[in-house]
């Protein structure tokens, strides 16, 4: 048991040393090296491709009187269709993609009980029924976020 627990142990330390990096990279690089690739107001903007609530909506940015760039952004419906429609399906995409990163833990993790199943059979057949069960959640995610993203084109355009 205590082997096992070391496993796990080292398993999340690993995983933790390769996020650290790119959680710590833009404070230490700074913005501005992130901020020449991408305009202000954009709603390309994501986090582990994850869109934010108004992907589906217009942004533009706010004007200075004498014509420059001000500091804010305009979010707002295309011309004659629904906002709540679009931040519906925006949000319902959302879910759909969080459900998919949880889809791939349980890889991970089915993978894991897989490896440490110490041939014992029980042990082997719950890592592949995980793994099977996990992917089969995450091809459904996908597709379905793509549907989502289908109707939500069709809607705005």
């Amino acid at each position: 048991m205590k082997d096992r627990y070391n496993k796990i142990k080292f398993s999340i330390i690993g995983v933790a040393l390769l996020l650290i990096p790119a959680l710590i990279a833009p404070a230490v690089l700074g913005s501005e090296v992130f901020a020449a690739t991408e305009p202000v107001c954009s709603n390309t903007t994501t986090f582990l491709g994850i869109p934010g609530w108004y992907e589906y909506l217009d942004v533009t940015q706010d004007l200075n009187p004498d014509g420059s760039a001000g500091n804010g952004c305009r979010i707002k419906a295309p011309e004659g269709k629904s906002a709540i429609v679009l931040i519906a399906l925006a949000l319902v995409d959302i879910l759909l993609r969080l459900s998919a990163l949880v889809a791939l833990i349980f890889v991970v993790y089915g993978g894991f009980r897989f490896t440490t199943a110490q041939g014992s059979p029980d042990a082997i057949s719950k890592g592949k029924k995980t793994v099977v069960n996990a992917l089969v959640g995450l091809v459904i995610a996908v597709l379905a976020s793509q549907i989502v993203k289908f109707a939500a084109y069709l809607l705005s355009k």
